[in-house]
């Protein structure tokens, strides 16, 4: 049985850290791997909060005259998230809204946005009009958890769960469901989450994340640039980062984990 770690090196590209405006990870060397691919994954950003993931290409592992490769990636607040949550302080019945869009993913295995679906805040729990209850923090929470959890009215492929104050959104199936069917039974694979007003319905991203993959023949070989890096920058407080590498098709095997301990499922 051929295993993943065999024929894929993964690493972690940028440490884990908050409070940072910029951060940069290590080089690790190309030239010995076909491809790459950084994934960088962001927590922690609410409305109107951004920053940015570039991947760049140097001459060694010093950072020997690094030049960045195609365009830094852009993790906006609220797009394309698979896990936020929502902090309520008592909505305003009648005005405060929560609007979340699911994406399936397509064919080709990206993704597509559903429908939008406003909820409002009420005086009274109505879920064919999807209005969650608004009279105290806790019950607007268990409120608006039932209300994107209903059958008929809820969010397809979403789900929503309530502790004291707060509903933390996710998917029905982590990571999207079958790629190949548009169908809400085969989970969702990221939403959108955006609310009317930020100081009563509090949303907060918990993963959002965003690739960028290298090939070899893209570096500058005629240079010698041998090494790839990624950085984050533009990152407001309290944003949590973290940036993991994964090369693949090794010219020279065996590819060598660098990890504590390793084990298999296999009996």
């Amino acid at each position: 049985m051929h295993m993943i770690r065999e024929g894929v090196k993964f690493d972690c590209a940028i440490k884990p850290q908050d409070t940072a405006e910029s951060i940069t990870g290590e080089w690790f060397r190309m030239d010995t791997f076909a491809k790459a691919k950084f994934t960088g994954i962001v927590r922690g950003q609410v409305t109107d909060e951004s920053c940015t993931m570039g991947v760049y290409q140097a001459t060694n592992a010093a950072a020997g005259s690094e030049k960045i490769l195609g365009a830094a990636v852009t993790f906006t607040q609220g797009i394309k998230v698979t896990m936020a949550q929502v902090e309520m302080n008592t909505p305003d019945a009648g005005s405060d809204t929560i609007i979340l869009t699911p994406y399936y993913f397509n064919g080709e295995g990206t993704l597509t946005a559903g429908t939008a679906l406003t909820y409002t805040a009420a005086a009274a729990q109505s879920l064919p009009n999807r209005q969650f209850l608004n009279t105290d923090t806790s019950a607007a929470a268990t409120s608006f958890a039932a209300c994107v959890n209903d059958a008929t009215y809820g969010v397809p492929g979403l789900l929503a769960t309530a502790s004291t104050a707060y509903v933390t959104i996710t998917c029905t199936e982590p990571g999207g469901g079958d790629r190949q069917v548009l169908c809400a039974d085969n989970g969702t694979g990221a939403f959108d989450i955006t609310e009317s007003d930020t100081a009563k319905t509090i949303v907060t991203d918990l993963i959002q994340m965003a690739d960028f993959e290298v090939y070899v023949q893209d570096l500058d070989r005629d240079n010698d640039f041998t090494h790839v890096g990624a950085r984050f920058a533009s990152i407001d407080i309290d944003t949590y980062t973290v940036a993991t590498l994964e090369r693949a098709t090794a010219g020279y095997g065996p590819v060598g984990q660098a990890v504590v301990d390793t084990d298999t499922s296999a009996a």
